[in-house]
Parts: C-alpha cells; sequence; structure tokens
C-alpha cells in the first residue's frame, strides 16, 4: 500500500546511478545490511536466551514438536535474519538459498543446545526446521525484493529518505507491542501512540513531497495509514480485533486531519524533516515513559534497584522476554530518530553519534530512575544498559543508510541533500 502513495521520481541523474551494474559491487554498499543483521541477531539472541542464567542440566529436556504457533514464530524469527544475510552477499540472486538454510539451521542448533542450560527450556528439532525454513524464507524474499527494487520503485517507497525508516522502523514496534500485551488490552492501546507518529511522519511527507505533484488525494492516503497500521497490527488479532481496527481508524483520521491543518501546509523550507521530527517527540516520548512505567501505579514506593534483570526469573514466561524485546527495539527506534535530527542540523557523523549517545543514555538512566520507585518493578542497570545499546544500534542504522544511499546517488560525503545541502533530489 505504501506503493500507491510514495509514486514521487527521483531525478533522471538519480536514476542511471541506480541502475547503475556497478552499485551492487561496491562492499562498502553492504554496511547497512550487516549492521541490520547484527540487530536482528541481538532481538533473537534476547528472545532466545533471557535472562541468560546458565546452570548445568541435571537432564536433558527434549521435545519433538511444539504447536503450530510456535512453528510459525520461529519462521517469523528467523526471516528477517535471512533476509538481511542475504543482503550482505555479493553472489547472484537465488544462488545463496540453501546457503542461507544450512546456516539458519546452524545458528538455531546452537540456541537449542544452548538452550538446554537455561533451566525451564528445551531442545526440539522442529524448531531446528522451522529457523532454516524462516532463514530460507527471508533469503528468497530478499532476491524478489531486489528483482522488483528497479528505477521506479527506489522512488516509490522513499529509500532516498531517512526519514520514511520511521515508518518502516514501527511496524516491528507494533508487531511486538502486540505480542507483549499479554491480555493485557490496556497495555496493547499503546501501539495507538505509535500509529500516531506514523501517521505524523505519512503527512510530513505527503506535504512536502506527494501533494504538490498532485500524484495522491488525502483520501488514498488515509486509507494507506490505516492500511500500514492494520498490517503492523496482526499479532494483536490473536487476542482480540477492537485494538487494531480502532487504531487503524486512528491512523487514518489523524493523517486527514494532519494533512487538513494550516500547520502542516507544504513549506518552501527544504529542510521540512526537523519540523515534522519536532511533532513526533512529544507522542514518541509518551509511548516511552508509558511503556516504561507500565501498568501506570496509584502510588510509589521506595527506590529499589538491582544489576541484574530481576524482573526475569530462572524461568521467564514469554510476555517478560517479549516485553524486554520491545524495550530494546523501543530504544532501537529512539536512537535513529535523535542521530537524524542531529544529522539533519549539518552536523558531522562523529558529534551526531556522541549526542546520540548522550541523549538515548539519559532517557535510559531517567526512565530506569523512575522504574525504581514503582510498586511492581525495580531499576535495573542491566535493562539500562540493554537500552542504551538499543539506541546506539539505532543511531549505527541511521548514518550506514545514509552512507549507502550517499553512495547509490553518487554524490560526496560533504554536504548534500541528507546532510544539508543546496541540491535537493527532484
Amino acid at each position: 500500500m505504501l506503493v500507491m502513495m510514495l509514486r514521487h521520481k527521483p531525478s533522471e541523474d538519480t536514476l542511471d546511478r541506480l541502475q547503475s551494474p556497478g552499485i551492487g559491487a561496491d562492499k562498502k554498499q553492504l554496511g547497512l545490511g550487516w549492521g541490520l543483521l547484527s540487530y536482528f541477531c541481538s532481538i533473537t539472541l534476547l528472545i532466545t536466551l533471557t535472562p541468560f542464567r546458565f546452570h548445568w542440566p541435571a537432564s536433558i529436556p527434549f521435545l519433538w514438536a511444539g504447536g503450530w504457533f510456535d512453528a510459525v514464530c520461529n519462521v517469523l524469527l528467523f526471516l528477517p535474519l535471512g533476509f538481511f544475510y542475504r543482503l550482505t552477499r555479493k553472489t547472484p540472486q537465488g544462488a545463496g538459498s540453501m546457503q542461507v538454510f544450512g546456516l539458519g539451521l546452524c545458528l538455531s542448533a546452537t540456541i537449542e543446545i544452548t538452550q538446554l542450560f537455561l533451566p525451564g527450556r528445551y531442545a526440539s528439532p522442529t524448531d531446528v526446521l522451522t529457523n532454516g525454513f524462516g532463514g530460507w524464507l527471508g533469503s528468497w524474499l530478499c532476491d524478489r525484493a531486489q528483482r522488483l527494487l528497479n528505477r521506479q520503485w527506489m522512488g516509490r517507497l522513499a529509500l532516498e529518505l531517512p526519514l520514511m525508516n520511521i515508518v518502516y522502523l514501527l511496524v516491528p514496534l507494533i508487531w511486538l507491542n502486540g505480542l507483549a500485551a499479554g491480555g493485557d488490552w490496556s497495555r496493547s492501546r499503546l501501539a495507538w501512540l505509535l500509529g500516531l507518529c506514523g501517521s505524523v511522519v505519512l503527512a510530513g511527507v505527503y506535504q512536502n513531497g506527494m501533494k504538490p505533484a498532485g500524484r495522491l488525494q488525502p483520501g488514498v492516503l488515509a486509507l494507506v495509514a490505516a492500511g500500514w497500521f492494520l498490517l503492523s497490527s496482526v499479532p494483536a488479532f490473536l487476542e482480540s480485533a477492537s485494538t487494531p481496527l480502532y487504531g487503524s481508524g486512528l491512523a487514518g483520521l489523524s493523517v486527514c486531519l494532519l494533512v487538513a491543518l494550516p500547520a502542516f501546509s507544504h513549506s518552501s523550507q527544504r529542510r521540512f524533516e526537523i519540523p515534522v521530527l519536532k511533532r513526533v517527540w512529544p507522542l514518541y516520548a509518551a509511548y516511552l515513559l508509558l511503556l516504561s512505567l507500565w501498568p501506570v501505579p496509584s502510588n510509589y514506593l521506595a527506590w529499589r534497584g538491582a544489576w541484574g534483570l530481576v524482573e526475569l526469573a530462572d524461568e521467564p514466561g514469554v510476555i517478560p522476554i517479549l516485553r524486554l524485546t520491545e524495550h530494546f527495539a523501543a530504544f532501537t527506534l529512539l536512537g535513529y530518530m535523535v542521530a537524524e535530527s542531529h544529522g539533519r542540523r549539518e552536523v558531522s557523523q562523529t558529534t551526531s553519534i556522541v549526542w546520540s549517545c548522550f541523549w538515548c543514555g539519559l532517557a535510559a538512566a531517567l526512565l530506569e530512575a523512575g522504574r525504581g520507585f514503582h510498586p511492581s518493578h525495580a531499576a535495573s542497570l542491566a535493562q539500562g544498559l540493554l537500552s542504551f545499546t538499543g539506541s546506539v544500534y539505532g543511531a549505527v542504522i541511521y548514518w550506514l543508510q545514509l552512507s549507502s544511499v550517499r553512495r547509490l546517488l553518487g554524490r560526496p560525503r560533504g554536504r548534500d541533500i541528507l546532510s544539508g545541502s543546496a541540491q535537493p533530489l527532484q
């Protein structure tokens, strides 16, 4: 559905460069793929090996096969790993699918063996096979995407606009929110704040790119926003359809209102990303605060803190692990947005990363300090460091994408459209 919306065209010079056969051969362009691959590997290890409290087992727990839900989750877990690993390879399309399948089997087998040393975990050959299939499926989808990624799709997907990556990074975060709700419908509504963040970005990109070209009507844009949120909320349908349906309606309605507001009218200013980000910050800050302090208490207790992940028992359930993963993903997006905010102000890459680490580290410290007074939580140094690590990943992903797009467009590392030049894309 995003393809229907983003129909602005890059310049002819840009298109010629995108079709150049030498683009895919540049090894430096693989940096973004490696950055995203390492990020999803970290997410996978968090989900499968948390709380990292290993003990020598008295017996070897073994299960031949789990339920169908476990099989689907195993496929989805390794799908992004296969996709991004394929991006790091320069072999012809389709040539590395079996290699990815074999690597998925090896990685999954290693995780399964490691889980034998975690109390309450077990090994399953079905998990190994479904993980390997997920890696192969991700590789196949990557090949299909690369075939479609021609001169038209580069502009339609707005891949030259790092701002649009906020919309794409919101998808796994909304997905995790639905999985981590655990029957708490009020908590699942935190995804509505994420939907509003995406609507603000879509409205800003539309007003400053699509509307002047007259290629999309506001009503269609509202349907696109509603469909985007609905697809991102698929896991929430496993418990109830009301939250994702209301959220999609809210996303569509908010886009219409934002487009109609005079404050969002098209401006001649070249740097429209910073005003858009300023509108996103209050919404995302509210989401982070509620996520850290949920459920919102009626009273607070004396401050408590610990070094480790005290809220994960020796035999943690799936929901606490998913909530920890959602926290990590939320700070990854925070790091990306902070890095983009500094990158748009024409500062150097080093300065941007330093400021991103400072602000994200401060946010993680303040939120953990607040959790120390919560009656159901405790401040955790390990979780604070985990949040900070996620924000660093987000900042690195931003700069890797920035460098990749610069090389695709054949532009120097100096002042350009992506960091503040006077030569915008046509």
